[in-house]
């Protein structure tokens, strides 16, 4: 009974930190408050107190799934149809994409005392979770350096591309011809009942079948695909969608380790300026796809930008860009980079270190 009350006290302790900056982000009208509010307080009480924060990873879990589901809504039959006609763009853009990482990845070697097995996990733009579980699969990779890049990389990014966006491109921004969301005034608590059901279930198929990042794309699959059937989705209150974000602010604010810091004078400047770099990067991809597709130059800066389907999908929505297209190149590029990319970069080290022992 103690131990739960301490538990219940200690997330009352962090939730109220992660709002505190929340607020403070809104009151200064930073770009997505809820979000980067809670991340940068929990990162700032963590480096000034010194404590753990206790944030269970169940709150993670929900705040995906639902976030999963809000994307999932932004997808209909003729959102797919257009997906498909863009599909050799979404490849072009990945492998472009990944191949820049890799020259940074090089960059860096030549600069900083790293393996260049752990410099290229390290900066490839794919899900932070699964990367670091592919490059501890790989004794040859060092896990501790891929961490440290991994989440100085996911948070820079994540304060750059929504900066940019909001107050940089966001004046670019035209009315969508898709709709952001598909779904309905309002629902009765049956229709809820059954979109939850179908996001639970796609989240647990998800995890089930090991798909990247399962309970995020699992619960967007199964609900985009509902969608796309013609089941009618519920409005959801924007209120449920401000909780999410701050859930998952505090969680990504929770993964920066402040014993990382000696080897964040080693690593830190460089992942900063690479991170940047690839931001910029995309931004020359985005005003190419804003040319020669359909998509408006915000659109197709978010589809090409390095971040998170979860943070980028929430940024698309605050800017009223094209929800549904920044969802589909963002999941393909996952998809690609944990099917493809890190596979081959996992078989490329081990045979280079035979390679190197026979020699």
């Amino acid at each position: 009974m103690l131990e739960g009350n301490k538990n219940v006290s200690a997330i009352l302790q962090t939730a109220c930190i992660g709002i505190t900056g929340a607020l403070l982000f809104l009151l200064i009208h930073m770009p997505l408050p809820w979000l980067l509010g809670s991340l940068t307080a929990v990162v700032v009480w963590r480096k000034l107190s010194k404590q753990p924060l206790y944030w269970p990873i169940g709150f993670r879990h929900t705040a995906i799934i639902f976030l999963g589901s809000m994307l999932g809504t932004s997808f209909t039959a003729g959102t797919v149809k257009e997906m498909v006609l863009q599909f050799p763009f979404m490849a072009s853009t990945t492998v472009i994409t990944v191949l820049f990482c890799l020259v940074l990845a090089f960059y860096t070697v030549k600069h900083i005392k790293i393996d260049l097995a752990s410099s290229i996990f390290g900066s490839v733009p794919g899900g932070m979770s699964q990367v670091v579980v592919m490059s501890e699969e790989t004794m040859e990779v060092d896990t501790t350096t891929v961490v440290l890049m991994q989440t100085i990389r996911s948070v820079s990014v994540i304060f750059f591309v929504p900066f940019l966006t909001v107050h940089g491109i966001g004046g670019e921004v035209r009315p969508s011809t898709a709709p952001q969301v598909n779904a309905a005034e309002s629902g009765t608590w049956v229709q809820y009942a059954v979109f939850a059901a179908i996001a639970l279930f796609g989240a647990w198929g998800g995890k089930r079948i090991r798909l990247p990042a399962g309970f995020l794309t699992g619960s967007l699959i199964a609900v985009s695909v509902s969608v796309s059937l013609g089941l009618q989705a519920p409005h959801v209150p924007s209120y449920f969608i401000l909780v999410a974000q701050i859930f998952l602010g505090i969680h990504i604010g929770r993964q920066f380790n402040p014993q990382m810091e000696g080897n964040v004078k080693k690593l830190g400047i460089y992942t900063i300026g690479n991170s940047l770099l690839l931001v910029l990067f995309s931004l020359g991809i985005a005003f190419l796809l804003s040319k020669w597709t359909p998509m408006d130059f915000t659109t197709a800066f978010l589809s090409a930008a390095p971040g998170g389907i979860a943070e980028m999908g929430v940024t698309a929505s605050a800017v009223h860009a094209d929800l549904s297209m920044v969802t589909g190149y963002q999941l393909f590029r996952i998809f690609f980079i944990m099917f493809a990319v890190l596979p081959l970069a996992q078989w490329w080290v081990r045979k280079r270190k035979k390679i190197a022992k026979s020699a």
